[in-house]
């Protein structure tokens, strides 16, 4: 192939590639258009009937998370079929609404979307420029597809490529977060059933709750002698014999150490995985003081800090028998009834509720929490630089016969009574106060995936349950209430909507049945439809109906009814009223405080966020997917991750409990956990300096437990914060 001929392609591909900037188009249309209430007249002549759209896939990909300011925009329905016929223009106001609830909602205004990566005509015509070039002669020699061709179809891959993308980001609106991460695969191991689970979490706790008991006595007595010792309250003997004092200390921090087995267990286990925790901390500490209380017995000196020895490890257990009750907590009422009837996995839609299994909740709530991490991270630091600083207080102080004083001492005040209890205490009040609710969280993982998204996953049933919608009317026009009362039981039931009870109730009364459904249909302007013996019904709100074409009274002033047409035209109007209930009412004031975004997966077109300002103190804008991402939420049968929490009763109240006190936990323990280990600094550095004034009176026992009750204050404030929504 010569030069000359190359060229030749080349420009002729330039010309084929000439034109081809596709355009993106955007369309915001109202959601929902709401009446007045009252009586209707016969309906007008028939419209001809719309076509129906495809249904959408029950699930279909979530897209990432919207920003707050994107309103979302209607999509046709995801699944495969014919083209839907184009949106007719919003029909003009047949007259204005007398109640002033009726004005129509304003709305938001439509934020510029940012546009999706495009593919530069320089790019495809490189691919194409490189096709062309790396031919060799025996190539061109053979039979291949012609040039021209080959470029329009590297074109038309560039263009289905671009609105591919397109489709997926006009799908999402913006309207979704990026999904959370997922971790790597780990090996899993099988679980125990709930009911094993609870029996042995319950009987670790009686053991441990009993040998605290024990490990209580000498504690106490140690404390007792460090403040009396303190105060002056001892005898002269007491104060006299320094031996004396090294030799009472010494054992009764050595009956300590013997009692705190459950500590000295769960360091070796924590080893094994080659994490040094808490625990590691507390037989560091304990071994120096020992050693201390051994060398005061025999040369003297200071009181030892056995009593400070001592009370860690007794926080340390009392840690550990915390972290146990809130496990059984959480098994016992996850073994309640079998199955339970909800559990809360994570989206990237948000917190969702939904019916599942219980499979993996046993080992998200056995996985070890965020205080433990930064423990296993800042711990080991703290004792190398307390062994440092004990170092340069020694040698450079001159005070290498004062080693084990300066070093017990430094070491007392670097591991605050506080570190085992930060992560412990908060979780141990959340499992208490979720279990009175009827839920619980699969420990610390369960409650910090719940709380990742901001946002809360809401269905009809969650804002208006049971006994809360009711039938106020029926009105019919030109049909018998039997077939009308069959089609809407039909429909109702076909498309699960909240509404079917309702339905079902009016097909009882009437001793009616329901119908064989063909070609069931969702619309994104918040209703349904299909075919009953060959006649197209449709169901849906006011609006549905006016985007259909169906003709509706023009005195109409109902605001939530739904409407009932066959073929076009109108046969009845059920007029539903909606009742705020005052648990849901707290609950969604709950989730505004706590800054969390609810999403609307609701299958009623009546239920939008106009409904829910009107009936509720709400003042938080929701997020108000498609209808197919609606849909898809709302679908309860099928679970969509591991369970992070399990709720037991309905209603609104124990999901927004469970995710408010989720995120108020993780504040709890992020909170604890940089506090006490502020503490554990100050104490460091407070330590070192007094050891180098070599001021005993200051660093006495008496003054160190002081100190370290000090930071007790913070984990039992900050633990008191998860309930308070």
């Amino acid at each position: 192939m010569s030069r000359l001929s190359d060229e030749e392609k080349l420009s002729e591909t330039a010309q084929l590639l000439q034109g081809v900037e596709p355009t993106e188009e955007y369309s915001l249309e109202d959601i929902l258009a709401e009446f007045g209430q009252g009586a209707a007249e016969p309906a007008p002549e028939p419209a001809p009937k719309p076509e129906p759209t495809p249904a959408p896939e029950p699930e279909p990909d979530i897209p990432p998370e919207p920003d707050p300011a994107d309103p979302p925009e209607p999509q046709p329905p995801a699944e495969e079929g014919p083209e839907p016929p184009a949106k007719p223009e919003p029909p003009e106001p047949e007259e204005a609404p007398e109640d002033p609830e009726e004005e129509p909602e304003e709305q938001p205004e439509e934020a510029p979307e940012e546009e999706p990566p495009k593919i530069s005509i320089e790019q495809v015509m490189s691919e194409t420029v490189s096709a062309v070039l790396n031919e060799t002669d025996d190539e061109i020699l053979e039979e291949r597809e012609p040039l021209r061709e080959r470029a329009e179809r590297l074109v038309l891959s560039a263009a289905e490529r671009l609105r591919a993308l397109r489709e997926r980001r006009k799908k999402s609106g913006g309207a979704w977060e990026q999904p959370e991460r997922e971790e790597p695969d780990e090996p899993l191991e099988p679980e125990p059933d709930m009911d094993t689970a609870a029996r042995e979490e319950k009987q670790r706790c009686r053991r441990l709750r009993k040998e605290l008991l024990h490990l209580s006595i000498p504690t106490a007595l140690l404390i007792v002698l460090s403040v009396c010792d303190g105060l002056g309250f001892v005898p002269a003997v007491w104060q006299e014999l320094d031996v004396l004092r090294g030799a009472v200390m010494g054992a009764g921090l050595l009956v300590s150490i013997l009692l705190a087995r459950p500590v000295w267990l769960e360091a070796l286990e924590k080893l094994r995985a080659r994490h040094i925790g808490c625990e590691a901390a507390c037989a560091v500490v304990c071994a120096v003081c020992l050693a201390h209380c051994v060398f005061a017995s025999i040369a003297g000196g200071p009181l030892p800090y056995a009593a400070c020895a001592s009370a860690l490890l007794w926080a340390s257990e009392y840690g550990l028998l915390l972290m146990s009750e809130s496990r059984w907590e959480s098994f016992r009422l996850a073994d309640l009834g079998g199955a339970p009837p909800y559990v809360v996995s994570v989206t990237a839609a948000g917190a969702c509720k939904q019916r599942g299994s219980l499979a993996g909740f046993y080992r998200t709530t056995v996985r070890p929490g965020p205080a433990e991490r930064w423990q296993v991270i800042l711990t080991p630091l703290l004792l190398t630089a307390a062994t440092v600083l004990t170092g340069v207080v020694c040698v450079g102080g001159g005070k290498m016969n004062q080693v084990l004083w300066v070093w017990s001492a430094i070491l007392s005040a670097t591991v605050p009574l506080s570190l085992p209890l930060t992560g412990t205490l908060p979780l141990r009040r959340l499992s208490r106060h979720l279990a009175r609710s009827g839920s619980a969280a699969a420990g610390y993982q369960g409650a910090r995936a719940v709380s990742t998204s901001k946002r809360m996953v809401l269905t009809d049933s969650d804002l208006f349950p049971p006994g809360t919608v009711e039938l106020n009317g029926l009105k019919i026009y030109g049909e018998e209430i039997g077939k009308v009362v069959s089609y809407a039981a039909t429909l109702a039931s076909a498309a699960q909507s909240p509404l079917s009870p309702i339905f079902e109730q009016l097909l009882a009364a009437e001793s009616g049945v329901r119908q064989p459904l063909e070609d069931l249909q969702f619309y994104e302007e918040g209703g349904f439809g299909g075919t009953i013996h060959g006649e197209t019904v449709m169901m849906g709100s006011a609006y549905f109906m006016k985007q259909s074409k169906v003709t509706l009274p023009r005195d109409l002033k109902l605001k939530t009814g739904v409407f009932l047409s066959v073929d076009g035209q109108l046969i009845a109007i059920f007029a539903i009223k909606y009742q705020a209930s005052r648990n849901v009412d707290w609950a969604l004031r709950a989730v505004r405080r706590n800054r969390i975004q609810p999403v609307l997966a609701v299958r009623e077109g009546n239920v939008t966020p106009g409904l829910l300002k009107r009936k509720f103190s709400f003042d938080v804008k929701p997020v108000y997917p498609d209808v197919s991402t609606r849909l898809a939420l709302s679908e309860l049968t099928e679970q969509r991750g591991e369970p992070n929490a399990v709720i037991y009763r309905e209603g609104l109240m124990p999901f927004a409990e469970t995710v408010i006190g989720s995120r108020r936990l993780l504040r709890a323990v992020r909170a604890g956990t940089i506090l006490a280990y502020f503490g554990a600094l100050a104490g460091l550095l407070l330590s070192y300096y007094l050891t180098g004034l070599g001021s005993t009176d200051l660093l006495h026992p008496m003054q160190m437990l002081g100190y370290l009750a000090l930071w007790l204050v913070p984990p039992v404030l900050l633990s008191g914060l998860v309930k308070l929504y």
